[in-house]
């Protein structure tokens, strides 16, 4: 028992938390950042700068005799930027170039907060008998080697597979 406690103890946390909720054609998607920002993202956001988040979705078709075909893929843009003269967070999230949703706050705390935690997302899903893979990730920011190299800081890619309908 000491042992089981101590395992888990050490697994470590997933980067990502995904909670996937199923409707015919849709599928509900609530995203959630669970590791610390990097601090050039946090230090720019207190700045005034505008900084972002971008999760990539990528939707598969699970396929036992193929190779997975990809069926769709998403881009969830959250922004935030604060505005120097009134210290007031503008928020915007966008889902393929759309507005999603938007709105102000007042501390940087719930700037981030917003930003980790971005609004509940749809995205469609084709209605085929096959089952469907989810694959998503976080970018926070990307770093240039030599000016011409990008390296993108952001989370692992994430897995999962998409519940039927009941």
């Amino acid at each position: 028992m000491l042992l089981a406690a101590i395992l888990l103890a050490a697994a470590p946390i997933p980067e990502l938390g995904v909670l996937l909720t199923p409707a015919p054609g849709r599928l509900a998607l609530e995203v959630a950042v669970q590791r610390a920002l990097p601090t050039e993202w946090s230090e720019a956001l207190a700045a005034g700068a505008p900084v972002s988040i971008t999760y990539r979705l990528r939707l598969y078709r699970n396929r036992h005799w193929l190779w997975d075909q990809r069926v769709a893929g998403h881009e969830l843009v959250v922004k935030a930027q604060r505005d120097p003269l009134t210290g007031v967070f503008t928020l915007v999230a966008e889902l393929d170039g759309e507005i999603l949703a938007s709105g102000q706050v007042g501390t940087l705390e719930e700037a981030v907060r917003w930003v980790t935690h971005p609004p509940k997302s749809e995205i469609a899903v084709p209605l085929h008998r096959e089952p469907l893979l989810l694959f998503l990730r976080a970018e926070f920011l990307t770093h240039y080697k030599l000016l011409v190299i990008p390296s993108t800081v952001g989370t692992d890619w994430v897995g999962l597979s998409v519940p039927e309908l009941p």
